[in-house]
């Protein structure tokens, strides 16, 4: 009979097992009660274009929304709302033990939304699907720029600029169909190539050039988005190297009143910013003063008989003239010049009225009296040098130093630090108020302001000031005694053509320059020997000259963005020194890193458009900053154009997770997921090459990715299978791929039948022994609904009885069982519950048992009763052996005592 018991066992493990698998596989639909249909397309939004999408998807569900299989083959029958849109089959087939069927989805040129329907065994769902782009959507937070890579522009000259839409936060918008751009301008300065962009479907940025005309001015560009209202304009300010105006500069600033005196009148030509330049015809000048006579009468004459004129091609003219002097002591002495289209020029010097020669410090008044001895201050000397601030290169250019003295006010009252008198002039020694007398009326000329006091002398200037000082002799740059030395820090930027001389009884000396094509500054010195040196520090300039390359994102001026293959759009714009566009006179190749892109820029060109990819770097997740250096490439390359701009780099696309289904049954085989290549507004993305994804599971204990999935180039999308372990639970399923932002979506794997629950009512937490008790078993589902008709299998180990072993639960889903505990100090028994179309439920449970305190005895150790008697027998032996032991050897202690005492 034992031999049989597994047997037994066998075949009723057996029966159970078959019981569950045949709850857990196909079901008889027409017998089940309650289940769903779900139709799902995934994914829901398909590029447009004639071609047949695999991505539709018809599962049924249990009535807890989890997928089960239907035991025979069912007839699916499919529609669409708009089949002009997206078509499906009429009917498809649901076959027998299958998880899901699929079929397909069937688009055209046309774009839009349209409905899906499904229907089986008279339940219906639909799913809604878009192809394409919606025509009328546009986010509404939009924001239209005008981007332009500078302000500022050249006659004569283009520069691209673009439009784009971006959101609120700054995320550039991808055409979801045909942006049209309005331009608006003023034609007279500038104008684009065309009065219309268009921003393509599946295109983030248009772009178009502006070219400026022959005038100068300030301009503008608008640019509207009429479906939304958007508008955004900028100015461009239009500027000419050509000259557009004249700039007189009188040198030295300070001569004496005196006979057949020279001046330095130099007259050049600035363009619309105020930049010394070149003209571009001959202009004919015609000068004149505010003192008629004597400067305005000679100024006259010249202009009549000798026709004054800056020569096509070079920078000034230089007016070298004598004027009688004498009587004309005064400030401000105005000369000026003025050319029909080109405007006038005015500039303003000084008369002194003493006049004192180098050395011998003799002294000349305005009547020519002279004035020798020792009564004269011992002046300081040193050299004066005027020039312009700012000279063109490749010009001709001239700069006057002057022989001067170093005013010192310490002795201005007459009196030296050592109590002696000196030679002051009246006009201009300090007052005392006795002298000024009582009159408010007169001013003396030594309370005047420092530019309105008369130079009667030298005494008359501010401290430190400087004063023409004579020649006794002429005084050479070159020949056999040299006495005047000018020199130039670079004769690259300006070379010393004439050192010129100065005249005997003259302050002054002209040099003559040439600047080369190097720009920057330069230093003129010129030395006197036993005077002095002096210098003046001017800028060469080309206004034309390239000063940059500049780099333009046409998404931005800090902002790259990446299509997911790593390719992205920028210019580069050859610039002056003004920021204005220039044309190449010879074409220049630049180095592009880390993209290692080679770019040109033609002759006869200012910018040129490329496309640049690199494996070279990443193309990080998410926003990034990346720096693009600029490097010229060629013979004569220019390393001063070197320069880098740093970005803001962001990938315009993303791999985005579709699944079918949230809920899968556990115990399905065949689940799957769909990555798509989207934009960041979710519209699809088709790769131009095969995008690798990287898919993984959070938790792989529930569900498990095998394969990544490839999407291929042309597609938007691809399928992943998804493995299930049997096991219930919640996991994130991940995507990504290089070059695109990643998404996660969250599955849930889930029993297609409700786990049932097993509870206890009346049962006490102590039981006594041998003392049956009764209490109820309650069998519930998931959602705490009764279960009746449920099997409960009551499993103890030998130190209880629980009757019945086996027992059906009642309509309340409870059912009656008797306990009665054999031993303690606890038991425990196991609970199996079952029922049709529901999970096993199993629980454990424990109770405390009060039993008494057990004695000592052969009985309960089970010995025979002869050994019981033999132990105990043992154990008086072993005490009477200890007693005789002990009194043995107290009576030997005593003896010892004893012998000691007689001792």
């Amino acid at each position: 009979m034992k031999n049989k018991t597994p047997l037994v066992f066998l075949l009723v493990t057996t029966l159970l097992l078959s019981g569950n698998l045949q709850l857990s596989s196909a079901q008889n639909l027409e017998a089940l009660a309650e289940y769903s249909i779900k139709l799902a397309i995934s994914p829901d939004h398909l590029e447009s274009g004639t071609a047949e999408h695999p991505v539709g998807y018809l599962y049924v569900l249990s009535k807890h929304g989890v997928p089960i299989t239907s035991s025979y083959d069912v007839p699916v029958s499919l529609s669409s709302d708009d089949p002009t849109i997206a078509s499906v089959p009429a009917k498809t087939i649901l076959k027998a033990n299958e998880e899901f069927v699929s079929f397909p989805i069937i688009t055209t040129e046309k774009s839009g939304k349209t409905t899906i329907n499904a229907s089986l065994n008279g339940k219906t769902t639909f799913q809604k699907i878009q192809v394409g782009t919606d025509e009328t959507y546009l986010p509404d937070d939009l924001i239209l720029e005008l981007n332009l890579p500078t302000n500022e522009m050249h006659v004569n000259s283009q520069m691209p600029f673009s439009v784009f839409l971006k959101n609120a936060d700054g995320t550039i918008i991808r055409a979801p169909n045909d942006v049209e751009i309005i331009l608006e301008y003023d034609e007279l300065l500038a104008s684009p190539d065309s009065n219309l962009l268009k921003i393509k479907k599946g295109d983030y940025y248009a772009w178009g050039i502006l070219s400026s005309h022959e005038k100068i001015g300030n301009t503008f560009v608008r640019a509207i988005h009429e479906e939304s209202g958007l508008d955004v304009a900028k100015s461009i300010e239009i500027s000419s190297t050509l000259p557009t105006g004249l700039k007189l500069s009188v040198f030295p600033k300070l001569i004496p009143a005196e006979y057949d005196r020279t001046l330095d009148i130099f007259v050049t030509v600035v363009d619309s910013d105020g930049n010394p330049t070149k003209t571009h015809e001959d202009i004919e000048l015609e000068f004149f003063s505010n003192e008629q006579f004597p400067i305005g009468d000679v100024l006259d004459k010249i202009s009549k008989d000798e026709t004054p004129i800056i020569k096509k091609g070079e920078f000034g003219y230089l007016l070298q003239e004598k004027f009688s002097l004498q009587n004309l002591l005064k400030n401000d002495i105005l000369i000026g010049v003025s050319s029909e289209g080109y405007g006038t020029a005015t500039d303003t010097f000084r008369t002194v009225g003493e006049s004192i020669e180098e050395g011998n410090k003799l002294k000349r008044t305005l009547q020519n009296v002279f004035s020798f001895g020792f009564n004269v201050k011992d002046y300081g000397n040193t050299v004066k040098v005027f020039g312009l601030d700012f000279i063109p290169s490749n010009a001709t250019a001239f700069f006057t130093y002057q022989l001067s003295m170093i005013e010192d006010d310490e002795d201005d009252d007459g009196i030296r630090p050592d109590g002696t008198e000196i030679e002051i002039n009246p006009e201009c020694a300090e007052q005392s108020d006795e002298d000024t007398g009582s009159s408010d009326d007169v001013t003396h000329n030594t309370e005047l302001s420092p530019e309105e006091i008369i130079l009667y002398s030298i005494d008359c200037l501010e401290d430190e000031e400087l004063y023409p000082m004579q020649a006794t002799e002429t005084l050479y740059a070159d020949g056999f005694i040299k006495k005047v030395n000018v020199i130039s820090s670079d004769d690259k930027l300006a070379q010393i053509i004439d050192g010129g001389k100065i005249l005997s009884s003259y302050s002054f000396g002209t040099a003559e320059i040439s600047t080369g094509q190097k720009t920057g500054p330069v230093t003129i010195s010129t030395s006197i020997n036993g005077v002095g040196t002096g210098s003046f520090t001017s800028n060469v300039v080309n206004t034309l000259e390239q000063k940059e390359v500049r780099i333009f994102s046409p998404t931005g001026e800090n902002s790259l963005i990446f299509d997911r293959d790593g390719y992205f759009d920028l210019f580069l714009i050859a610039l002056d020194g003004k920021e204005r566009p220039k044309v190449m006179k010879e074409s220049g190749k630049y180095l592009i890193t880390p993209t290692n892109g080679l770019v040109e820029i033609a002759k006869g060109t200012t910018f040129t458009f490329a496309q640049l990819r690199s494996d070279s770097f990443d193309i990080s997740v998410g926003k990034s900053n990346i720096l693009l250096t600029i490097e010229p490439i060629g013979e004569n390359a220019d390393l001063k154009l070197e320069g880098n701009k740093a970005f803001t780099t962001q990938p315009s696309s993303q791999i985005q997770i579709s699944l079918p289904l949230a809920k899968i049954n556990s115990n399905h085989q065949e689940n799957l997921g769909v990555i798509q290549l989207v934009d960041l507004q979710g519209y699809p993305v088709i790769p131009k090459f095969n995008v690798k994804s990287k898919i993984t599971s959070s938790e792989n204990s529930v569900v498990q990715i095998i394969d990544d999935s490839i999407i291929p180039a042309g597609s938007s999308y691809a399928t992943f299978p998804i493995k299930t372990t049997g096991s219930v639970g919640t996991a994130t399923i991940s995507a990504s791929a290089k070059g695109v932002n990643g998404t996660s979506s969250i599955i849930n794997a889930a029993s297609s039948q409700m786990q049932l629950q097993i509870f206890t009512g009346g049962l006490v937490d102590v039981v006594k022994v041998d003392d049956p008790i009764e209490f109820k078993l309650f069998v519930d589902d998931e959602n705490a609904e009764s279960v009746p008709g449920a099997s409960i299998k009551i499993i103890t180990k030998g130190d209880a009885v629980i009757s019945p072993e086996v027992v059906r639960t009642s309509s309340d889903g409870s059912a009656i069982v008797s306990l009665t505990a054999f031993e303690g100090p606890n038991i425990s028994f196991d609970i199996i519950a079952t029922a049709e179309g529901y999970a096993e439920g199993k629980d454990s449970f424990t109770v405390n048992v009060d039993s008494p305190d057990k004695t000592f005895n052969g009985i309960e150790l089970e010995l025979p009763e002869w050994i019981v008697y033999l132990v105990i027998g043992g154990i008086l032996m072993i005490g009477v052996v200890v007693f005789v032991f002990l009194k043995k050897s107290k009576a030997d202690l005593e003896e010892d005592w004893e012998e000691e005492e007689e001792i």
